[in-house]
């Protein structure tokens, strides 16, 4: 069975499809606790990813947000897997 690993779902105002971000468990556990506030202050917050990156969030600019557990992280920003999209060398 797959591993499940925590991710932030982002619906961004006038953007049809939702932003998905890889996150780093801990930085999940926290951020479900302060999410809704984020939310109705409309801050900015970094992230910690789980490639060990960041992710800078104006959450004035998100509709909708919820921290989520999925299978995989194919397609979510900040994957170890996914990469950077920029290559060395």
């Amino acid at each position: 069975m797959p591993e499940k690993r925590p991710g932030l779902v982002l619906h961004l105002a006038g953007v049809s499809q939702p932003l998905h971000i890889a996150l780093a468990q801990e930085e999940a556990d926290a951020l479900r606790d302060v999410l809704a506030d984020l939310m109705a202050n409309g801050e900015t917050k970094a992230l910690a990813t789980a490639d060990g990156g960041s992710f800078a969030v104006n959450f004035a600019h998100v509709a909708t947000a919820h921290v989520e557990t999925t299978r995989s992280h194919a397609h979510a920003y900040g994957a170890p897997a996914r990469g950077t999209g920029f290559r060395n060398g």
